[in-house]
């Protein structure tokens, strides 16, 4: 068995103790390391004197796998041309929450590739992407690494200990043949944002970066490396706002019906601004300015593009961090609905995926302001009269995925009850799903007209209507359960609904705390609790006014972002909205 030294820099004994008692692989000798004056000397003499195979590092803030080093030295036996292993990473909050994987972007660029030391740390810089990690994702072959004290020497770290074990890093890297495994074998703390430390250690890094190029006599940079991707450089940037010369035209990409009446009320704002409004469902047309709210866009095709939410659960099954797919880095803006979303965009935003390039914004949710519209109202009270609602009390079940005679469930459990029962599919077409559509075409079959007291809206009328004339909401982990708190209604979710999305199926999956939730057989229970205390004294709901913000201004203040970065002119109230990352970026120092 090969012999490995962990070199635990500015950790603390109890630390090294957790950290390395949990590992599998047992010939480890470990010793200690200060940053600091006559760091590099140490590290240097250490290495000299040892003679164990690898060294690796331990580093505050960082937790590793049970099996970190054992799996490290396995690949490096697989490869052993190489001199230097470097194993994957996430990154998590204090409470051990996931914030962020391996970037989706390189998934499977690394497997079973050795890589130049030089090549691959030029990438990383002229990207500002960290493919390489930092000292406790590292270890090396002893014999192949020759630290070199006459370059160390040279870097200017001021004390500061993160940009000494950088460069420690990079002097590592250079000349090496570098092997990086796919597997995320540590988790790295998040630290909490710092603007000045932040605008300090980038400074830093870009002068130690020169003097790393001139030491290595590397071909100059076309452009400043970068320590942090250049969407995370906006931060030390005032936004740019200037006339692009764009055509008065706005175009709205909906897919579905759910889609177009998210993006309404913009569109009028829009035309009364006087811009040309088309609406289209073909996300492959061009555009001079594209506004979109699909899980995957196509900004590429707009000169200005705009992203929206489509639903207030969107990607809730990979929270906090839906950005890690859909990536808002592409579009110029990006707007969410309210604190609720702003909380999740903020502890994933020291990604660099997740910043449009003029910012995101808490600017509202578009449907919100259709609680003050009057055609809602109006069009609620006509289908009250054409329905002729037998009880003063509504629920509504209102699903996302018809499946598993879920309406029936609904049906069965609560038809003998003094309420109305209405019905509102969710608008699916043939193109998203034959079997959903058959669902809800089925059930329609089975119950319609077999009850005085249950009633169907269409499935292109907008869900704003049938929220309006509910008291109460049962679905399974549809948006409508949130949106409804636009109306001061509760929600019930049930639970054990399933989910056809996977295979196997799922059961349903509702990360709100405001959702009252229950099982199948407990839905008539839990309505009848609801009713007994009337739906509007609810205590889940009496804490909701965070999840939709800005409901008189929401439309105003989205043309006025785009006007502000299209043409240079126009107010910029809306910038009082501008959301920025809780932690610090990403970036090749940490």
């Amino acid at each position: 068995m090969k012999k490995i030294s962990v070199i635990c820099i500015d950790c603390e004994p109890s630390y090294i103790d957790e950290m390395l008692q949990r590992q599998s692989y047992e010939h480890l000798e470990v010793v200690e390391a200060k940053t600091g004056k006559g760091f590099y000397e140490d590290i240097a003499e250490y290495c000299m004197q040892t003679d164990s195979d690898y060294v690796c590092f331990l580093e505050l803030g960082q937790l590793l796998d049970g099996n970190k080093i054992k799996e490290m030295a396995g690949y490096a036996g697989r490869f052993p041309t190489a001199s230097v292993i470097c194993c994957g990473r996430i990154y998590i909050e204090s409470d051990g929450t996931t914030v962020a994987h391996q970037d989706f972007a390189y998934m499977n660029s690394f497997k079973d590739t050795l890589f130049d030391g030089n090549m691959l740390l030029r990438g990383c810089l002229e990207r500002g992407h960290n493919l390489i990690g930092n000292l406790t994702t590292t270890m090396f072959c002893r014999e192949k690494v020759k630290l070199r004290l006459e370059n160390l020497r040279q870097y200017e770290t001021d004390g500061d200990s993160a940009m000494q074990k950088a460069m420690l890093l990079f002097e590592l890297l250079s000349d090496q043949i570098v092997a990086r495994m796919e597997n995320a074998l540590v988790a790295t703390l998040v630290e909490d944002f710092n603007l000045e430390k932040f605008r300090r250690q980038q400074a830093s890094f870009e002068h130690n970066i020169g003097v790393f190029v001139k030491i290595h006599s590397w071909e100059p940079f076309e452009e400043t490396p970068k320590g942090v991707a250049e969407e995370h450089l906006q931060l030390l940037r005032q936004r740019e706002a200037k006339d692009k010369s764009l055509k008065k035209e706005m175009t709205f990409f909906a897919m579905n019906k759910g889609e177009y009446y998210n993006l309404l009320s913009v569109m009028e704002e829009a035309k009364e601004r006087g811009y040309q409004v088309h609406y289209t469902e073909n996300l492959d047309e061009t555009a001079e300015i594209g506004v979109y709210c699909q899980h995957f866009g196509k900004p590429q095709n707009s000169q200005f593009s705009v992203v929206l939410l489509h639903d207030m659960a969107q990607g809730h099954n990979r929270w906090p961090n839906i950005w890690e797919a859909e990536r808002w880095n592409v579009y110029d803006i990006g707007i969410v609905p309210g604190m609720a979303w702003r909380e999740l965009w903020q502890r994933s935003a020291f990604q660099y995926y997740c910043n449009p390039r003029c910012g995101a914004y808490m600017l509202g949710y578009p449907k919100s302001t259709q609680i003050f519209s009057e055609e809602i109202k109006k069009r609620a009270e006509e289908l009250r009269a054409e329905m002729g609602l037998k009880y003063e009390t509504s629920v509504l079940y209102a699903p996302s995925w018809e499946y598993g005679d879920k309406e029936d469930d609904f049906v069965r459990a609560l038809a003998t009850l003094p309420v109305n029962l209405l019905i509102k599919q969710a608008p699916w077409s043939r193109a998203l799903g034959d079997a959903i559509v058959n669902n809800v075409k089925d059930m329609r079959k089975m119950h319609e007209g077999k009850y005085d007291n249950l009633h169907y809206f269409e499935w292109d009328e907008t869900i704003l209507v049938p929220l309006l004339m509910c008291d109460l909401v049962v679905s399974d982990e549809s948006s409508v359960m949130v949106e409804a708190f636009m109306f001061g209604k509760p929600s019930i979710a049930v639970m054990d609904w399933l989910i056809p999305d996977t295979d196997p199926v799922r059961f349903s999956s509702v990360p709100f705390d405001n959702v009252y939730k229950c099982k199948r057989v407990e839905l008539r229970e839990q309505v009848e609790k609801l009713l007994a205390v009337g739906p509007a004294n609810a205590d889940k709901i009496k804490d909701i006014e965070g999840f939709f913000v800005n409901k008189e201004h929401v439309n105003r203040d989205i043309v006025d972002a785009i006007e502000y970065f299209t043409t240079g002119k126009g107010s910029g109230e809306f910038k009082k909205w501008e959301m920025t990352s809780r932690y610090m970026p990403a970036n090749l120092w940490s």
